[in-house]
């Protein structure tokens, strides 16, 4: 029996144990006999474990009864003793240490002693994490898996790992850039000796080095045969299971390096990890798994309904209790608020639209700090940028569609800053960056499966802030999390209720999107595919077919990618496949044998050498190829007016700080509001509101914008979203074409460099390749710095006190930026 198929369904006919939940759930303090009952209950429940270790939602409910006791009761010996009894020392010596009870003089010694034993790097571990941690670095297996909620000592775990294996070419693979300056600093300062990368291009030759990339730039760094890593750490390794480019790169990724290393060592880490098996790509992996099952934070979970209802969930029993009522929504988020709250949506535009409605029921703070920070975003990024009144009221907001250093800036200034006291932000916050929230609204689950509503919720209370001794008090182990229902942000009538008992077991199984998985099941597509045709079921046989067809070609195409590698008569076609570009073609066969044939030809064309880069672009991938493109976002650089945008574009991210670049983008809105373009200016689905007619009179999707109806203040915001959109689309779209064309020797180095960095100028250029920003290097070199600033063996900067004097008369953001690379 496993949690999945237990249930506490009986227990609500019990009226005593029933009312006393309640009581409990609310936070209500119990009477005496009632807190006896229910202490005498959870005794029984943990008897029930003992006899079957597979029946752990009984053990969570013991723990969630005595975990209550000693918050709502101050009765901390049933939490003592299961937590000393179970092996959660982190909150025996936090009971212990801040004489939350007192025992006994021996038992306390006793005590005392045991936990002495599992301290490491100035923590208490709990005997899970430090079992499973012990076991998982001096583990002699190739492949390793850990899974264990947020926050249990995963960062030290990896440096603990590299410390121990001591192997030459290592490589930490995390799932966001956010994470890559953050993994950065972790590893720097504990490996201060070794080599160590962030860019493929930072590598240098050396047999001996630490990498941390996203799974592109560790594959570009593989493209050289020679290389492959003897140690590989996936970080968030659940990103596997899904099927999505990413995904397919990180699959890639694994299976190349054990195709040419098969001595490598693997770790794969996550949260979100039912059965480790899931994560093979090859039959005869072996997966040794530790797996931390006891999560010994446990959500008080609310639900705001639109009728002004509030209920409390409890998971045991599956029920709501009615928690009290609020005049309305912002009302019900700004009364419960705490010192850290995070507010969840999905949409950058969402996100956006609720901090203007938030804003305007905060009161203005106007601290000195908030006014500074005010001051700071306002001369960097611009004075009309939202945030910039938005932060005097302790309030931030974030997503993928901010620029990459503003967004960043936000999120370190709302961790730093205790005035700062609401985010609202999207998915960006889900992997990577530890922010310190306290209390967390859900405004809608959209999106959100049982896994990734547990991984959010994980956010809440980290174990350092829960453990934090300034507060004594353990009630940080209940994160407050509230569903808020809508008509705004959900739909009129919403109701979040489903979406909440998914919490109930705690146990989710992996959904296998990815068909280049062991465990991936084509049989079930194939079988489901009989039974539509058995029902003439046209609709679902033609999608099924197609997407077996498309999962076959997939794993046709990786399987090209990882076994051809040394021939050179596919050279073409295998850089053609590796970069992903034929994606935005109708059928990539067909263009693998056409580009290839043009390869040969198009140095011959006449315009070629004297064109810029941008206009090759559309001379080797485009002319004459326009009936094959359906990716519309690519295929517009047919005209001559979105190429010259583009060259324009590329040049101002080089050249322009932030601030000139926004500046720069409104003249352009300006120049062009009234005309026909500014009526239907293109911004995406994720800003549109407006689509066009098409030939058939139908409208089209709303990604169009008219600019004609916007005011200065939502110009310059609109301007900040557009840069970032244009930024991705040239590094994510646009780049992998041009690095196609470097790589089949299309275009000389100088022109690439020029393009790529911005300069031929190899100091600066090396600069780049760490991470520095065009507009950053620039100002620098402005202000005659750069002759101040090296680049040591390891890739580390190196400064001398006149950069030091230099950095101390800078404003707050230039020191963040910095900071990122030089600790000062």
């Amino acid at each position: 029996m496993n949690n999945l198929a237990i249930s506490f369904s009986w227990l609500k006919d019990d009226d005593k144990f029933f009312s006393s939940m309640k009581k409990m759930s609310l936070n209500t303090p119990l009477n005496a006999e009632e807190i006896e009952y229910l202490l005498s209950c959870a005794v029984l429940f943990i008897e029930e474990y003992h006899k079957d270790n597979r029946k752990h939602l009984y053990f969570e409910l013991a723990y969630f009864i005595v975990l209550k006791s000693a918050i709502n009761n101050h009765e901390y010996e049933p939490l003592l003793d299961v937590s000393s009894n179970f092996g959660l020392y982190p909150i025996s010596n936090y009971i212990t240490k801040h004489n939350l009870y007192s025992g006994s003089l021996s038992s306390e010694f006793s005590l005392l002693y045991q936990l002495s034993k599992f301290e490491y790097n100035s923590i208490i571990e709990t005997y899970e994490q430090r079992s499973s941690r012990l076991q998982l670095v001096n583990s002699d297996v190739e492949e390793n898996c850990y899974i264990a909620p947020t926050s249990f000592g995963k960062s030290s775990l990896i440096t603990e790992i590299i410390r121990e294996k001591n192997l030459s070419k290592v490589a930490i693979i995390v799932p966001t850039k956010s994470l890559l300056i953050q993994t950065y600093k972790l590893i720097k300062n504990n490996f201060s000796n070794r080599n160590i990368i962030f860019h493929d291009e930072m590598y240098d030759g050396s047999d001996s080095f630490i990498s941390i990339f996203t799974q592109e730039r560790a594959l570009r760094l593989l493209k050289d045969e020679s290389i492959s890593f003897d140690l590989l750490i996936i970080d968030e390794a659940h990103n596997l299971f899904s099927y999505d480019s990413r995904s397919l790169l990180l699959t890639r990724l694994i299976r190349r390096n054990r195709k040419r290393n098969r001595n490598s060592v693997n770790y794969y880490l996550s949260p979100l990890i039912s059965d480790s098996n899931n994560l093979k790509v090859e039959s005869e992996q072996e997966i040794f798994e530790k797996k931390i099952i006891s999560n010994i934070k446990e959500a008080d979970i609310y639900e705001y309904k639109e009728s002004g209802e509030v209920r409390k969930y409890n998971r045991f029993l599956d029920v709501f209790f009615e928690s009290g009522r609020s005049d309305n929504y912002l009302n019900y988020i700004i009364e419960n608020s705490k010192e850290k709250n995070f507010l969840y949506l999905r949409a950058p535009k969402r996100v956006e639209e609720l901090s203007i409605l938030l804003d305007s029921k905060l009161e203005h703070i106007g601290s000195p700090s908030l006014m500074e920070l005010s001051d700071v975003i306002s001369m960097n990024v611009h004075k009309d940028f939202y945030c910039v009144e938005y932060i005097k009221k302790g309030l931030v907001y974030l997503h993928g569609k901010l620029p990459d250093l503003i967004k960043e800036y936000l999120e370190f200034k709302f961790s730093e800053n205790k005035e700062v006291k609401y985010v609202v932000a999207n998915s960006v916050i889900l992997e990577g960056v530890n922010l310190p929230v306290d209390n967390m609204y859900i405004m809608n689950t959209n999106s959100l499966d049982g896994k990734s509503l547990t991984n959010l919720i994980g956010r809440v209370n980290r174990l350092n802030e829960v453990f934090d001794d300034e507060r004594k008090s353990l009630d940080k182990l209940q994160p407050s999390v509230h569903f808020v229902n809508s008509e705004d942000f959900n739909r009129r009538g919403g109701n979040m209720e489903n979406q909440i008992r998914k919490l109930k077991s705690g146990v989710f199984k992996d959904n296998l999107e990815n068909p280049l998985l062991v465990n991936f099941d084509i049989d079930k597509m194939k079988l489901d595919l009989e039974k539509a045709k058995e029902g003439s079921k046209i609709e679902r046989v033609l999608t099924l077919e197609k997407k077996l067809a498309e999962y076959q070609e997939v794993k046709e195409t990786e399987d090209f990618l990882v076994t051809s590698e040394l021939d050179i008569k596919n050279r073409v076609k295998r850089i053609l496949l590796e970069s992903d570009i034929l994606s935005v073609y109708f059928s990539s066969g067909e263009m693998i044998d056409r580009l290839s044939n043009k390869v040969d030809s198009i140095s011959q064309h006449p315009e070629w050498d004297e064109s810029h880069i941008i206009d090759k672009v559309y001379l080797f991938f485009i002319q004459g190829l326009e009936s094959y493109i359906f990716k519309k976002d690519f295929l517009r650089l047919q005209h001559d007016k979105a190429r010259d945008f583009y060259k324009m574009f590329t040049g101002n991210l080089h050249r322009l700080s932030l601030k000139e670049h926004i500046s720069d983008t409104i003249g352009y809105f300006q120049t062009i509001k009234y005309l026909p373009q500014g009526r239907e200016f293109y911004i995406g689905d994720s800003y549109g509101e407006v689509g066009k007619i098409n030939y058939d009179g139908k409208v089209g999707k709303s990604v169009y914008l008219d600019l004609a109806t916007k005011s200065n203040k939502e110009l310059a915001n609109i301007a900040l979203v557009k840069i970032k959109i244009e930024s991705d689309f040239v590094s994510y779209t646009l780049n992998n074409f041009i690095n196609v064309m470097y790589d089949l020797n299309l275009i000389p180095e100088e022109e690439y460099e020029i393009y790529i960095y911005g300069t031929t100028n190899k100091s600066n250029s090396e600069f780049v390749k760490l991470g520095f920003s065009g507009s950053l290097i620039n100002k620098l070199d402005r202000d005659r710095q750069m002759e101040n600033l090296s680049i040591n063996d390891h890739g580390l900067v190196e400064y001398n006190g006149n950069f030091v004097n230099y950095i101390k008369s800078q404003d707050d953001l230039i020191k963040f930026e910095i900071s990122k690379f030089i600790d000062i």
